[in-house]
């Protein structure tokens, strides 16, 4: 894979502990700083730096109770120590995002938390986190570069191992890694020496023309699949909760979240005992209720890592819109 999670830096060296954030509350503030900012706005539009330290709290772990609503969710196989005994990526994912938006909640943070757009995931999964295990969450945020309709980041996650010394991380037992790229639209970065002009990117007339390829499978979403994953999640952003407040936030209808698709996509397909790696890259939004066509595909195996590798496209059948791409890479 050639993601970004390639960098493998292990954050800054200032690390604040900080009580696991609740997203609720995240969310409220959000929303009374984007209500306040559009009456009276705080700064020009023009992004920062980002935050130079990186914040770590204590997690109890995935209760069973979370992950009985997670299988029922995605219609997979029960967590009964026989089928499956570890977590999967998306549910590491779960736990470690407040954590997260705590940090880009945070005042200093130079990018406003409502309207971001998320571009993508790229995961390492490199240690089973089996139920009811603590672990320490650690976030930061790096690559702050340019785009031509605003500024795009990197926000870093780590699951450690709960006994790992979080003040000096390279010692620390990574379980889990991701790594996801935001875009916050309209926010230009400071004119500093040497930044140059946003970067390219192709106008929809210009990018290569979407051929879809045989549909192996279809995902029918109801108009309530975004308080599903809510309610499993904690992620209740207006957004994906109901056409009315989607509207409320510029948005025609209600979308499903992102990491939503990717718990689809890697569902039954993610080695039980870990050692894997993923990505998914969001292009053009699911829309709720909507129909989703999938494709996924085993491109083989890459002997020198010792891999097997698939790939799994999703796209809007009546529109030829695609909606994400994705891989999964496990020991073969």
């Amino acid at each position: 894979m050639t993601d970004r999670i390639e960098e493998q830096s292990t954050g800054p060296v200032d690390v604040r502990r900080i009580e696991l954030p609740a997203l609720k509350d995240i969310y409220v503030r959000a929303g009374w700083e984007s209500a306040r900012s559009a009456v009276a706005p705080r700064s020009s539009g023009a992004a920062d730096e980002l935050p130079g330290h990186a914040v770590v709290a204590r997690h109890p772990g995935a209760s069973a109770q979370q992950l009985e609503q997670y299988r029922l969710l995605f219609g997979g196989e029960p967590f009964d120590g026989v089928h499956r005994r570890g977590l999967p990526s998306v549910l590491a994912h779960i736990l470690a995002f407040p954590v997260q938006m705590g940090l880009l909640a945070e005042e200093a943070f130079p990018l406003p938390l409502m309207g971001m757009v998320h571009l993508s995931n790229a995961v390492e999964h490199r240690r089973r986190v089996t139920v009811d295990e603590p672990v320490q969450i650690k976030a930061w945020t790096e690559g702050l570069r340019p785009h031509r309709r605003g500024t795009q980041f990197d926000a870093v996650v780590e699951v450690l191992a709960d006994a790992a010394d979080v003040g000096r991380p390279a010692e620390s037992e990574v379980l889990w890694r991701g790594v996801s790229t935001y875009l916050s639209r309209g926010a230009h970065l400071a004119g500093r020496p040497g930044d140059g002009e946003p970067e390219r990117q192709p106008e929809s007339s210009e990018r290569e023309e979407f051929i879809p390829p045989a549909k192996t499978g279809q995902w029918r979403l109801g108009a309530d699949m975004g308080r599903r994953y809510a309610a499993v999640s904690g992620d209740w952003n207006p957004i994906h909760i109901s056409s009315v407040s989607a509207r409320m936030l510029g948005m025609p209808r209600a979308i499903v979240h992102g990491m939503y698709a990717a718990g689809r996509m890697l569902e039954g397909r993610e080695p039980d005992d870990a050692g894997h790696r993923w990505r998914i890259t969001f292009e053009a939004p699911m829309r709720l209720p909507g129909t989703v066509a999938f494709h996924a595909e085993r491109r083989g195996v890459d002997a020198s890592a010792g891999q097997i590798v698939e790939t799994f496209t999703g796209w809007d059948p009546r529109k030829g819109r695609r909606h994400f791409t994705g891989e999964l890479a496990r020991p073969a």
